[in-house]
């Protein structure tokens, strides 16, 4: 064995069959996302990030939300999407407006320039996924997003709370920690 090459050996213990198979897959699945992400960002870095092509395809997709559902459905946190929302401003991908029903809340709004950028770069972004399945054939392809689906539903159902509760299942979600009963229902205002 080369020096500083890892050890073959199992860290823990040897689980059942099926303990076994399921750690061999997942282990793929990390190696194969980690690879195909590498080929994917170095195609599309070049002229736009990754953030900020997710920030762009969730706006072109839905535009107008908030900052708080753009950090959900981009599962990043509010001080970092702050900051893409704030280059891509700054750069006239996206702007900000008023919301008219909320005057505490801004919205996020692709430019046109946000559009044409993010339509070149999805036809970039699709064309270099095509070239990292192209291993698979079609049939394989609609094999491996069936399986896949199968699995996210299963997720989903198993998990369905998205925040674990306290021990028991009591207890506030961690964005509620902050704040107060009354607050959580509406009856007080935020401070300004």
């Amino acid at each position: 064995m080369r020096r500083g090459a890892p050890l073959r050996r199992p860290v823990a213990p040897r689980g059942t069959a099926a303990e076994d198979a399921a750690v061999r897959a997942w282990v793929r699945i990390l190696a194969v996302h980690k690879r195909a992400l590498a080929a994917i960002r170095d195609e599309l870095e070049r002229e736009m990030t990754m953030p900020r092509f997710d920030l762009l395809a969730n706006l072109v997709r839905s535009d107008g939300q908030t900052l708080a559902s753009l950090s959900r459905s981009m599962l990043v946190t509010a001080g970092n999407l702050t900051g893409l929302v704030d280059r891509a401003a700054r750069d006239g991908l996206v702007e900000r407006r008023a919301d008219p029903h909320d005057r505490r809340a801004w919205r996020v709004h692709v430019t046109l320039k946000g559009q044409r950028a993010f339509r070149d770069a999805e036809r970039r972004h699709a064309a270099k996924v095509a070239k990292v399945f192209a291993a698979l054939s079609a049939d394989e392809l609609v094999t491996l997003t069936r399986l896949l689906d199968k699995l996210r539903e299963h997720l989903r159902a198993a998990y369905a709370e998205p925040y674990p509760r306290a021990v028991g299942g009591r207890g506030p979600r961690p964005s509620e920690r902050a704040q107060s009963p009354r607050r959580r229902r509406g009856q007080l205002k935020p401070d300004r």
